[in-house]
């Protein structure tokens, strides 16, 4: 038998407490509940109710041996209640978790409702996973920024995400990545905070279309943790993309993915879309 638990903080792989959810089985990486969160006295994140606002988080299936002393835990900086936990590819689910005890200070936003986000943004130097239309330079030109992505480290894999073009615009889709199961592939850059800014701002951050995430990329067999990305927060079915964006994503793509990755970005334009790429050799 088993019980669900939705973590945000400390928790979360990566956390400095993920160890006691070690050979759990994580449900979704990228689940969500309708909160809020903050730092609490203790400097560890509290989930606080709120209809209005998407807390991020991850969601486990703990096996009933560890899930008593894990709500025990829960229990010492808050309560314990159960929540409904949203998911791209298991729908809802109902689940625990913890939300602050009455008498609790809440002392400071968690930023993007994101402990990941919250804690690792700062850093000066970052790593940057690109899936779309940032996997060519064109636009990194025509920006004068193209200097801030010199450093290419190359072909990444992230493992649960799959790229699809389920953000709707004027003129088409654009790129996401949402949690299948599967896999999906894209470059990664090391940055610093200028870039950082640059993106913030070419992927609409403030106007809510994307927000930023952590993932974890592999290239070349090393492991890049707490990668930076950006998710699109309301995602919606499919449309096709414009044929200038496509021709960025299939030109960034071609030798620094996998051939097969590449391929199947080529394929599924043409057979999903019927868009007619002509591409430079």
């Amino acid at each position: 038998m088993s019980e669900l638990f939705f973590v945000y903080g400390t928790l979360r792989k990566h956390g400095s407490r993920d160890i006691i959810l070690e050979g759990e089985k994580l449900l979704a990486s990228q689940a969500w509940t309708k909160g809020k969160l903050f730092l609490a006295d203790h400097l560890d994140p509290i989930l606080q109710p709120d209809s209005n606002e998407r807390a991020y988080g991850e969601l486990y299936e703990v096996s009933i041996e560890k899930s008593k002393n894990l709500k025990n835990l829960m229990k010492m900086n808050g309560e314990l209640a159960k929540i409904t936990v949203y998911t791209d590819h298991l729908g809802e689910h109902e689940a625990f978790t913890q939300v602050p005890q009455s008498d609790v200070e809440l002392v400071e936003n968690v930023r993007f409702n994101d402990w990941l986000i919250h804690m690792e943004m700062d850093r000066p130097i970052q790593y940057y996973f690109a899936y779309g239309s940032c996997m060519d330079d064109e636009r990194f030109k025509l920006a004068k920024v193209d200097h801030l992505f010199l450093n290419k480290i190359g072909g990444g894999k992230v493992e649960r995400l799959e790229m699809n073009y389920s953000l709707s615009v004027h003129d088409g889709g654009r790129a996401n990545v949402i949690e299948t199961g599967g896999s999906g592939e894209g470059v990664l850059y090391k940055v610093n905070q200028s870039a950082v800014e640059y993106l913030f701002h070419r992927e609409g951050v403030d106007s809510g279309m994307y927000r930023p995430a952590m993932v974890d990329v592999t290239v070349d067999g090393i492991h890049y943790h707490k990668s930076l990305t950006f998710i699109v927060i309301d995602p919606v079915e499919e449309s096709a993309p414009p044929l200038h964006y496509a021709t960025e994503i299939v030109r960034g793509s071609h030798g620094v993915v996998s051939d097969e990755y590449h391929q199947k970005l080529v394929k599924d334009l043409m057979n999903k879309f019927d868009l007619d790429l002509k591409l430079k050799k």
